[in-house]
């Protein structure tokens, strides 16, 4: 389980990566009326490429194609003692902590251990 949930964890941060070079990072939503997307809306417009008129979508069922969204538990890098699920960390390094999605991209590709760089 623990080899599939780093790979897992690869393959979100690459949907990530995807989906950012898509359009502008937002904060509070997946994604905002500028073309915008937050860490876990990249990844979804990583998967699917969401066609940019696409109105208001809520991405389901991540967790579906990525296990480790809710079956891996972080503490936050940032160190503010938060110790979350994987996918409300993600959200909390978006928006709290106003983290690039390519720097979540990058903490999740190194196994999520540590600070992105």
């Amino acid at each position: 389980m623990v080899k599939m949930t780093k790979t897992d964890q690869g393959d979100l941060a690459d949907a990530i990566r995807v989906g950012a070079r898509r359009g502008p990072q937002c904060f509070g939503a997946y994604f905002d009326d500028h073309g915008g997307s937050c860490a876990l809306g990249a990844a979804y417009d990583g998967m699917y490429l969401i066609p940019r008129e696409h109105g208001v979508v809520i991405p389901k069922h991540l967790e579906r194609l990525f296990r480790c969204l809710d079956e891996v538990v972080k503490t936050c890098p940032v160190g503010c003692k938060k110790r979350l699920p994987l996918a409300a960390m993600i959200v909390h390094l978006n928006d709290d902590h106003q983290w690039s999605r390519e720097q979540i991209a990058d903490w999740l590709a190194n196994g999520a251990n540590g600070p992105a760089s």
